[in-house]
């Protein structure tokens, strides 16, 4: 076949559409009847090469429909089959997207259209998707005389588009190169090099002195890149746009600080607050206020609550390391997709296949935390909290014995790692000792482990070495036992020290006989195991609110006027006791003027707090009822009647009297029954019961 047959062959292969004689005669400035012999050459072709012929649809123009499969031979046997000049309609629309995004140099359309090799229409139906597409995001798709094609809309949201748009097209994108090649990565490469993410990775680990996880780091490289890019469009987010908080020193502006003295570039102050911001948001660890960390603490809680009473497994067993990761990954989430931000989560199909259950039940929680966020959360934040509980039911079911000693190399991220080492020692006598990535084998010889079990192919032959997928199936225990019978002269009984539940039976058999279990038995219990040197995890060991509310603490009938004045009272005998600095009334006051009356949990309650660092000295609460209830300016929940101060000294100790406090944001009742209580004795008799 001649050049311009092969032509038309190509536009009826890329085309999903019908296309018209009249476009083909346009398109190549030659009469209709040249066009039809065109066409009965290429069917004579197509009918000796098994594939469905040309069609011609009456009123509508001419078609060829064809498989996915089908495409693919034909282009292999027209020799047309070269990736770099061939797009699928789905590639196309991802490269017109970064183009008009992140291409220096403007962009027209007859331009894309003579590149792809496809005609006219096909490229107005590319257009079409593209507009709608960016409709979602709040943008339009502009055509400006002597501009090409021009992008409308906030800056922030082009940029959390062009993130969003490259996770769902490429997935995650190493800045090592480690993902398989393909044709989208190919188009990201033209406008977002392989180079640029090795010079920002090499940057970021010059600067942190603690490094995200794999999954959340590559994705926080990413979003650099796109900034970095937009901005050196001079695409820059306009002053009165953002406004975010200052940005202390840290390690992420130390990072930024450091792209600006590599690139040589001067970036106003609102763009260094926009991005150092941004990539906080990545932060599974970083607890940026008061408001998240109230708010990450009681749906760390209530999910756990919630996950535990659909599915049956006991959670509580494990609860204060479970609770303390959800808790973590919780904050980061709220900064997330309260940014437009959502993680991608590459186990997300493993994750709901193997712990459907727990993936389902956390699905069902979660317009609690969409009310917290103001958007829905995707399937892939929803794995990513599912980790943690597969992890935790691991935990739960584990042999505590082990004979074998290990190291687990994962690149997945830490929460990945564990659970594939809590599987391993739920399923085999294993003990695995650390969880490193493929970063750190040096640091295998400085452990003392025999085996050594990796999720991604390494280099390493010091010790038996056995390649995994993060979530072990069937398959997969087979080659383990095959694994560990070669390796069995490696053996070793070791002993399990760990007597925390010894002292929970204890304690329980205290309860049975004497009928309260106070603060100071804790203690001397804790001593009497310390002394005997047995192991107990003493984060585990939580009190009880009525462990710590002192009668002195409980303030009722209290005459005040403005929920200001509510704080201070209820606050004074903390301040007067010296378990809180005068400061931490001030941190709290502060909180609520700057993000509103989200210290409102509950029905007529308020939980007034601020961060521990503001000024807590030891673990400590107290209560006041009001005489006449305050507004806050909570709609749902005003007026407040019951007031707590809470002084938490970490993110574990309190979790009992948090639950408490759950519980009593469930029963208004009770609630009505407290408010109207004058005696300290009853008080305490309806709060605990």
């Amino acid at each position: 076949m001649k050049d311009r047959t092969l032509k038309i062959l190509r536009i009826f292969i890329t085309s999903d559409y019908p296309v018209t004689l009249e476009k083909l005669e346009e398109e190549f400035r030659t009469s209709a009847r040249t066009i039809r012999n065109e066409l009965r050459e290429i069917n004579q072709f197509l009918s000796t090469k098994a594939f469905p012929e040309i069609k011609n649809l009456r009123k509508r123009g001419y078609q060829l429909t064809l498989t996915a499969e089908q495409k693919k031979s034909l282009f292999e046997q027209i020799d047309l089959a070269d990736e770099e000049q061939f797009l699928d309609r789905d590639s196309r629309i991802f490269d017109l997207i970064l183009s008009f995004s992140l291409e220096k140099k403007a962009t027209y359309l007859y331009q894309k259209e003579e590149e792809y090799q496809i005609s006219k229409s096909s490229l107005d139906e590319d257009m079409r998707r593209v507009r709608n597409t960016l409709a979602e995001y709040g943008i339009e798709v502009l055509s400006v005389p002597k501009q090409g094609i021009v992008l409308q809309g906030a800056e922030r949201s082009i940029r959390t588009m062009i993130y969003d748009i490259i996770n769902h097209s490429v997935g995650i994108v190493s800045p090592q190169g480690e993902q398989e090649s393909s044709i989208n990565l190919t188009i990201l490469n033209q406008y977002i090099p392989q180079r640029l993410l090795e010079k920002l990775d090499q940057l970021y680990v010059q600067s942190m002195a603690s490094m995200e996880d794999a999954i959340y780091r590559n994705q926080l490289l990413m979003f650099t890149a796109v900034w970095l890019s937009r901005y050196l469009r001079e695409d820059l987010i306009a002053s009165s746009a953002w406004e975010a908080v200052d940005t202390p020193q840290s390690d992420i502006r130390d990072f930024v600080t450091a792209i600006c003295e590599a690139f040589k570039i001067t970036p106003p102050e609102v763009e260094i607050k926009y991005i150092v911001f941004m990539l906080n948001t990545f932060n599974s660890r970083d607890m940026n206020n008061s408001i998240e960390w109230v708010q990450a603490q009681l749906l760390s809680i209530q999910l756990m609550q919630f996950v535990e009473a659909k599915t049956k497994i006991p959670f509580s067993r494990k609860e204060e390391t479970l609770q303390e990761g959800l808790y973590k990954h919780i904050v980061g989430l709220i900064n997330r997709v309260k940014s437009d931000i959502q993680i991608v989560n590459p186990l997300k199909e493993n994750v709901k296949k193997n712990y459907g259950s727990i993936y389902s039940a956390i699905r069902r929680f979660t317009p609690s935390i969409e009310q917290v966020t103001g958007k829905q959360l995707s399937e892939d934040e929803i794995a990513f909290l599912t980790i943690h509980f597969s992890t935790s039911v691991s935990a739960i079911n584990q042999d505590l014995h082990y004979v074998y000693k290990a190291v687990v190399i994962c690149n997945h991220g830490v929460a990945t790692g564990k659970l594939l080492s809590e599987n391993l020692k739920e399923l085999f006598d294993i003990d695995v000792l650390a969880v490193l990535s493929s970063r750190e084998l040096e640091l295998i010889e400085k452990l003392d482990v025999d085996l050594v079990f990796s999720t991604v192919s390494i280099q390493y032959t010091q010790k038996p070495v056995l390649e995994l997928e993060p979530i072990i199936k069937e398959e997969s225990k087979k080659r383990i036992t095959s694994f560990l019978n070669e390796n069995q002269k490696l053996k070793r009984l070791i002993n399990n020290n760990d007597s925390t539940q010894l002292f929970y039976a204890l304690i329980d058999i205290i309860e049975k006989s004497e009928g309260a279990v106070t603060g100071s038995i804790y203690k001397e219990m804790e001593t009497l195991f310390d002394q005997n040197h047995l192991t107990i995890n003493k984060k585990e060991i939580q009190p009880m609110l009525e462990d710590v509310l002192q009668d002195s603490h409980i303030l009722l009938n209290e005459q005040v006027g403005t929920w200001e004045e509510s704080i201070r009272r209820v606050s004074a005998p903390l301040v007067e006791e010296q378990v809180i600095d005068p400061n931490y009334v001030t941190a709290m006051i502060d909180s609520v003027k700057e993000y509103g009356p989200y210290i409102v949990i509950g029905k007529y309650i308020a939980l007034a707090h601020a961060r521990p660092e503001d000024g807590v000295n030891r673990l400590g609460i107290s209560v006041a009822t009001i005489k006449d209830p305050i507004e806050f300016g909570n709609e749902d929940n005003d007026p407040v009647k019951i007031i707590f101060c809470l002084a938490a000294i970490d993110s574990y100790s309190h979790l009992n009297i948090m639950k408490s406090l759950i519980e009593l944001i469930n029963d208004e009742v009770k609630v009505d029954r407290l408010s109207r209580e004058t005696d300290i004795e009853r008080f305490k008799e309806i709060l605990f019961s």
